[in-house]
This record gives C-alpha cells, sequence and structure tokens, in this order.
C-alpha cells in the first residue's frame, strides 16, 4: 500500500481555512431561507437587479425597486476580499459599475442601507 505524503503550508492551510469558513457561511445562510435573499418593501417581495450576468466590462445594478434612503454598493471577491470600482449613476436609482479589469470568476454586490436596515447579496460572474 503506498502513501501519498503533502506538505501543506501554513499559508495554504489559512487560506484553505478562510475559503471553507466562508463557503460554510453561505450554506448556512441559505438554509435560512428566501427571507434573506429577497426583501420586503411595502408587503411586497423584491430584489435588487444585477444585469448583465455574467458580465464583461461593466455591471448595472438597479434599485429602482426599492425605497431605500442611502443605499451603499460594495463589490467582493468570493473569498470576501473588499474590490475597487468605479461607478456612474444612471439616474433612476440605477448604478453603472466598471468591472473591466477584474479577473474572471465569482463575485458579490452586496447593497445595504443602514437607515431602513435592507442588506442583500447578488452573485454574479466576469468573464
Amino acid at each position: 500500500m503506498k502513501f501519498i505524503n503533502h506538505k501543506i503550508s501554513f499559508t495554504q492551510t489559512l487560506v484553505l481555512s478562510f475559503v471553507l469558513m466562508v463557503a460554510f457561511a453561505f450554506q448556512s445562510q441559505a438554509q435560512q431561507g428566501r427571507q434573506d435573499l429577497t426583501a420586503k418593501n411595502n408587503g411586497v417581495a423584491v430584489k435588487v437587479e444585477v444585469f448583465p450576468n455574467p458580465a464583461t466590462n461593466y455591471l448595472t445594478v438597479d434599485l429602482s425597486k426599492l425605497s431605500l434612503d442611502d443605499p451603499k454598493i460594495e463589490i467582493r471577491n468570493i473569498i470576501g476580499s473588499k474590490m475597487t470600482f468605479r461607478a456612474q449613476d444612471l439616474g433612476g436609482k440605477k448604478q453603472r459599475l466598471d468591472v473591466q479589469d477584474y479577473p474572471p470568476g465569482y463575485y458579490l454586490v452586496l447593497v445595504r442601507d443602514d437607515k431602513t436596515k435592507f442588506q442583500q447579496t447578488v452573485r454574479f460572474s466576469k468573464k
């Protein structure tokens, strides 16, 4: 019987632990139900709209169906690091985000409003 001996560096162990922790957090959030994925606006379920998905150069975030006082938008990569972006206001509660310099992969758009306690995360793919 042959055993394979792999040595894993401390850094690799930390990265793997962080990735597993993020995966478990997403799994537990999904198990909480659709309440975390859709917001209630006057009793009607609404969502933050993000398009096109997958994105190549620009991503549009549409908040027109939500009544938010001061929405904040963040983009994070799949392991949770905050990404920088330039935003262009398109009017009508729509923002155009420049994602053309991002490497291909999955990203998260986080929209939150501290005043109304609104928070929603939407995943998108960058080609």
